[in-house]
């Protein structure tokens, strides 16, 4: 993220667009250390709603950067090889490439008479020069700050401002992975945030900005924002929501903002322990649940309706950070699914810690994959990545590989999801030997036809006093995901409770009858 924050100020700035600007008198100039650079036929300052905007390739060029043109598809790139910085920029496109990462502009850049303009307040924040504009005499001042080295090329522009500045982006909060399901949203994120959480009406919605953060290259990579610098997925298994949105709300300060759209003013709680996940759980209808403001606690508890002697179980990632598998054996969880892989290449960084920590306090364990694929290619190879990481805990584990498909982000229509699901399924068998357990929720569920009854279900509903329902695929469900706010010692911060169908024993000896 080395220098980011110098071309941050670019996407979130240009705030203007090509049907709404118009030139300033031929008089206007621009002045950099008392020098006019605007001498160049054509090139004029821009006014646009108030903000004054200078030409980008004027300016940088006179700070040591090599900037290109590309007609055929309207990019510019602009380069410091000295500061290791490298940005692609398209007109009227708002998503940008900064460093090999995507990121979203507020608006898309404009070009006028076959240049590019930019706002001053591009040179004032971001590279550390003091701009003055001067109405009277339409005339753009910049003064470059005094550095140690002087005003050569290379050091020109650079000031503490802008190292502080790129530290800041490197230390902020990143955003890796935004989920609906289970009737709540689920916000994976790498660093502590303390989320404002606000309800506005006509249209309802749960808005959500999350200061001092940041959408990760990976996040951006597999759920990209689109040219209006926002990106979206639908909701089509709750009846409370629509869609969510999200995008890079502000620069200054840095936020990011998420949208719960609703289909009617719903009531909901926050939960945000520290533990890499933030989570706004909206409250059963169906259960009267009463409703929680966002500072309420949340108070863990063990299903009341919990079957006498069901094995009881958790299920962790690395955002349950370092866990005492010893205190969670004697808690009385006698079998724990972890998080293994994402995608065609991600392994969860706590995996074989977690792997052989519940080994050596003797609880049954199995690993579980999060699946992102929207074709059979893309589902086999992320199977093909699953099955890497569990040969590399050792092989055959005790419990079953899982499917983890909760999710649509694309809109896949229910023949799309069997088509991707079954591609996974059939892979994983034949690469462990082994027949998956599909994971998901209890209405996603639905969307998964009888064929896959064959499947056992480890299935998520959260509540107190409701079990799982049938659905076409499964009548009865194998593993019940109840809660995701439990408490277990050994584990700081909620974690998510798991019930077997059935005693220990009864687990135990299902898993010795598959190696008969």
């Amino acid at each position: 993220m080395k220098n980011i924050r110098w071309f941050a100020f670019l996407f979130l700035f240009l705030l203007l667009f090509p049907e709404e600007s118009h030139a300033a008198s031929s008089s206007s100039h621009i002045q950099l250390d008392g020098k006019d650079i605007s001498a160049a036929e054509g090139v004029q300052i821009q006014e646009v709603k108030g903000n004054v905007l200078v030409p980008l390739r004027l300016i940088v060029e006179e700070l040591g950067y090599k900037v290109s043109w590309e007609p055929k598809t309207s990019t510019v790139t602009i380069q410091n090889q000295n500061r290791n910085q490298n940005l692609s920029l398209q007109v009227n496109n708002p998503i940008a490439t900064v460093n090999g990462r995507q990121m979203g502009l507020a608006v898309a850049p404009l070009l006028t008479g076959g240049t590019t303009y930019v706002p001053i307040r591009f040179v004032s924040e971001q590279t550390g020069i003091d701009v003055n504009w001067n109405s009277k005499l339409k005339t753009v001042i910049l003064t470059t700050p005094a550095t140690s080295s002087g005003n050569s090329e290379s050091t020109r522009g650079r000031s503490a401002t802008q190292t502080a500045t790129n530290a800041e982006e490197s230390a902020r909060a990143a955003i890796s992975q935004i989920s609906f399901t289970n009737h709540q949203l689920t916000i994976a994120v790498n660093g502590k945030v303390t989320p404002k959480v606000t309800t506005l009406t006509n249209a309802d919605r749960i808005v959500v900005d999350i200061p001092d953060a940041r959408l990760s290259d990976d996040f951006l990579s597999s759920q990209p924002l689109d040219r209006g610098g926002q990106g979206a997925f639908p909701v089509t298994d709750d009846p409370d929501v629509s869609q969510v949105r999200y995008s890079i709300f502000s620069a200054s300060p840095a936020s990011v903002r998420i949208v719960v759209d609703l289909n009617s003013s719903t009531s909901y709680h926050v939960q945000n322990a520290d533990d890499g996940k933030v989570v706004i759980a909206l409250d059963q209808k169906t259960e009267e649940a009463t409703p929680a403001g966002p500072d309420t606690p949340i108070t863990p508890a063990e299903p009341s309706i919990a079957s006498d002697g069901h094995a009881q179980g958790i299920d962790v990632s690395h955002y349950n950070g370092n866990i005492d598998w010893q205190q969670v054996a004697a808690a009385g969880k006698t079998f724990a699914f972890i998080k293994a892989t994402e995608g065609t290449k991600y392994q969860d960084s706590q995996f074989l810690a977690n792997v052989q920590g519940a080994r050596d306090a003797n609880i049954l364990v199995g690993a579980y994959h999060f699946l992102n694929a929207t074709t059979a290619d893309g589902a086999r190879q992320e199977a093909a990545n699953f099955a890497r990481a569990i040969d590399s805990a050792g092989g055959r584990l005790d419990l079953p590989p899982v499917l983890d498909y909760e999710n649509n982000p694309k809109n896949l229509t229910p023949a799309q999801i069997s088509e991707v699901a079954h591609a996974f399924l059939d892979e994983m068998e034949k690469l462990t030997g082994r027949q998956p357990i599909v994971y998901t929720g209890n209405v996603f569920a639905s969307k998964f036809d009888p064929t896959f009854s064959m499947y056992k279900l480890w299935v998520a509903r959260y509540s107190t006093t409701q079990k799982p329902t049938a659905v076409p695929a499964w009548n009865s469900w194998w593993a019940w995901q109840y809660s995701s706010t439990g408490s277990v010692p050994g584990i700081n911060g909620a974690v998510d409770l798991d019930e077997y169908n059935g005693t220990i024993d009864e687990l135990r000896s299902s898993l010795a009858a598959e190696l008969e």
